[in-house]
């Protein structure tokens, strides 16, 4: 079957993620096999498994984002009925602390770059058929809640680095707003961007982290534009399809995604030679996220967590499937989210149950397989081609 056949069909989950329509952490299996067969819950046990191979803490269940708060404390957003809660989970007293709630739909989480602010985005049932936006602003130490009125439903702002301000569109540009002061300063002039900016999308920017470059994004669905602003030159940079899977490596480096639905691919950017670089291809998602402090990018590839060290420019596949990966600020550990359970992991760790996660590897592609092989229990006919790919990426788990 043709990738892009494929890519059709799943246009219609992935272009949700990338408005921001459903939060991470979507089960792919349960799309594409049959959860009456029994391929189907012993795949999701060994996966599972997988967590405990890799001597894992499990955190707690039914979370739809999490983050880094400091290098002992995890910050993430627990789902109920008709209600969220943020808890703060420290991973060495191991004591859950509740911040907040909140109701409404939950579709963007992401801290500032001390932990001091939670920014999050919600939608709002209203009188309209269609959901209202709104921008939380939670502080940590002192638990005050502030509101910024949104007219988007989905994510439409960005954090300016190094400290714990917010970027947002407003009528004449980019603003920076400090939280605070709850004052905001207008930090990039619309007629800057203007020429990429579409009716009713929202413009979002990337700040490097001297402050000296910038790019700005406006689009939706996989569809975007862009401008980059370096040193009075301004350019635009040819295949991005997501605002939120966009980060400064450096002063000069960007990572960004580019492809199609079913057909992506994580590319690193040169703004100084004006070169892309591919460091991974051909991925059902890639959920790319930074982590600032220890320089690490994190991405998937078939639901598969890899780790692209970028001071030793290599990848490690932990042979682990789950989202929303971050790693704390010394680099030691990451927190990832699968069927909606958060775990914490230690690279270190990883490594040292190599030869054990290549054997739960092989064993979910067996499973795969095997279920393959029985041509029953696929729920449609692009099931094949999925479990073709997460064949292929289990077997490439290195030795």
């Amino acid at each position: 079957m043709k990738k892009t056949v494929f890519s059709l069909y799943i246009l219609v989950f992935f272009s949700c993620v990338s408005t921001g329509l459903f939060a991470r952490d979507i089960n792919l299996d349960g799309i594409y096999i049959n959860p009456e067969s029994p391929y189907y819950h012993t795949l999701l046990e060994k996966k599972l498994e997988a967590y405990q191979v890799a001597h894992s803490q499990f955190v707690d269940r039914d979370v739809i984002f999490a983050c880094w708060g400091d290098g002992f404390t995890v910050l993430y957003v627990k789902e109920f009925p008709r209600i969220n809660v943020v808890y703060s989970y420290n991973r060495t007293s191991r004591r859950h602390q509740e911040l907040f709630r909140t109701t409404g739909t939950i579709t963007a989480f992401k801290n500032s770059a001390s932990g001091t602010y939670l920014f999050m985005k919600r939608l709002l049932a209203g009188s309209s058929l269609i959901p209202r936006g709104e921008t939380i602003v939670l502080s940590v130490t002192s638990r005050s809640v502030m509101t910024l009125e949104s007219t988007y439903p989905f994510i439409d702002f960005s954090l300016a680095p190094g400290g714990d301000t917010l970027l947002y569109e407003t009528k004449d540009g980019i603003a920076e707003y400090a939280p605070d002061t709850g004052r905001s300063e207008l930090l990039i002039r619309r007629q800057a961007y203007a020429g990429i900016v579409r009716s009713g999308e929202p413009a979002i920017a990337a700040v490097s982290p001297n402050r000296k470059k910038h790019i700005i994004v406006s689009g939706s669905g996989g569809s975007y534009r862009s401008v980059i602003s370096v040193a009075g030159a301004s350019w635009e940079l040819p295949g991005l399809t997501s605002a939120s899977e966009l980060f400064w490596v450096d002063n000069t480096i960007l990572v960004y995604r580019v492809g199609d639905a079913g057909n992506y691919s994580v590319n690193l950017y040169n703004t100084a030679t004006r070169k892309s670089s591919e460091i991974l291809k051909n991925s059902l998602n890639t959920n790319i996220l930074f982590s600032v402090y220890p320089r690490i990018i994190s991405f998937l590839k078939d639901q598969v967590i890899q780790v692209y060290d970028v001071r030793k420019q290599n990848i490690i596949m932990t042979g682990l499937e789950g989202e929303d990966v971050s790693f704390s600020p010394d680099g030691n550990r990451f927190v990832s989210i699968y069927l909606k359970k958060l775990f914490i992991t230690g690279i270190s760790m990883v490594k040292r149950s190599n030869i054990e996660l290549m054997k739960t590897a092989n064993e979910i592609a067996v499973l795969y397989q095997n279920l393959l092989d029985s041509g029953k229990n696929l729920n449609n006919e692009y099931s094949r081609e999925y479990i073709r790919r997460k064949i292929s990426v289990y077997r490439a788990m290195p030795e």
